[in-house]
């Protein structure tokens, strides 16, 4: 292969991970926004006639998960560990991440019924090996300038650092009502799989830490002088160990107002312009419906550069071959996955 060729290559790399955007999905009454470059959402509801974040939306790079794998923390998004690839249908909005050993999909659905958005992230691995995986997810909170930034189960309001874990950790909590700058936002834990731990802290301090986390409980949301009265959640499930084949998954709500226990042990369901059109979505399908797509594209792109080196006169070097037997093995190992999924 000449050097222009290799030239032209790098290029196409170099400019394929500048061509990210951004997926959008709205209604009269919701908006759903994913930010490509950077992985992170941001959730908008109409709260008394006029549409708020949900999420402190002054950066939305604010508020994100991380992936701890092994012992080693990731963040989800597009990166020399992960691919990265976003759909969305009628309600719903999916992000996947993906590399050779796990496949990631957080799925964000509106739903009306609840005034606010179903989400469920799911981890599926796909090695041979079990794998060990925890979850960080950092929620950037809006300030109450007039009280206490947040309020537990409806009656414990909290305006300093504070910690729950295990059996401890609350069903749902939420944010203050807002203001005209931000919304309340209440967070409710969907599923059998509560987290294990919740932190109230500084935002930056909560940022700065991976899992250990120095809590010093009574300190307000100041950190000076870096962040003054930046209050934020983290919500920590410990690592469990995944077998082969098979996934963890979890599902939260979060609203423009109060919990929604009565949806606590649903299955979820995605929101359709009429009410009473509902259509459940199965996150395998969801998996395998982008890893088809994602391996036809690959096997598509293989075709096209074997047939660039059967037209040419150049000579075709071992790593050449070695390349398109790598990428050809993998293809082959995915197969039972396929069958596993359906």
């Amino acid at each position: 292969m000449n050097k222009l060729k290799i030239t032209a290559l790098v290029l196409m790399i170099v400019y394929g991970f500048c061509g990210l955007g951004a997926l959008e999905l709205k209604d009269n009454t919701s908006r759903i926004l994913f930010d490509e470059k950077n992985a992170v959402w941001s959730l908008f509801y109409n709260v008394n006639g006029k549409v708020l974040p949900l999420y402190e939306d002054r950066d939305s790079r604010t508020s994100y998960i991380n992936i701890v794998i092994d012992n080693r923390t990731y963040r989800l998004q597009k990166n020399s560990f992960f691919n990265q690839h976003t759909e969305s249908n009628n309600g719903y909005a999916s992000a996947h991440w993906s590399n050779n050993i796990l496949h990631v999909t957080q799925t964000v659905q509106v739903d009306h019924s609840i005034k606010g958005f179903r989400i469920t992230l799911t981890v599926r691995n796909l090695s041979k090996n079990y794998i060990s995986v925890g979850l960080k997810n950092l929620i950037d909170t809006h300030n109450n300038a007039d009280g206490p930034d947040f309020l537990v189960e409806g009656n414990l309001p909290v305006n300093s650092e504070r910690e729950w874990s295990g059996a401890e950790v609350p069903d749902y909590w939420g944010t203050y009502p807002g203001t005209e700058s931000g919304s309340q936002l209440t967070y409710t834990t969907l599923g059998d799989r509560k987290p294990d731990r919740l932190i109230f802290a500084n935002w930056k301090r909560l940022n700065d830490s991976d899992w250990d986390f120095n809590l010093r409980e009574g300190r307000d949301f100041s950190l000076l002088p870096y962040s003054i009265n930046d209050s934020a959640a983290g919500i920590f499930f410990n690592a469990v160990s995944i077998p082969p084949g098979t996934e963890l998954s979890v599902q939260y709500a979060l609203t423009a107002g109060g919990p929604v226990l009565s949806a606590r042990k649903a299955p979820s369901s995605v929101s359709t312009a009429a009410p009473v059109a509902r259509e459940t979505v199965d996150g395998r399908q969801i998996i395998l419906n982008y890893a088809l797509s994602y391996d036809l594209d690959l096997i598509d792109k293989l075709i096209k550069e074997i047939n660039m080196l059967l037209i040419t006169d150049d000579p075709v070097y071992n790593p050449q071959i070695e390349y398109f037997e790598t990428e050809l093995g993998k293809l082959k190992q995915k197969l039972s996955h396929y069958e596993n999924l359906q």
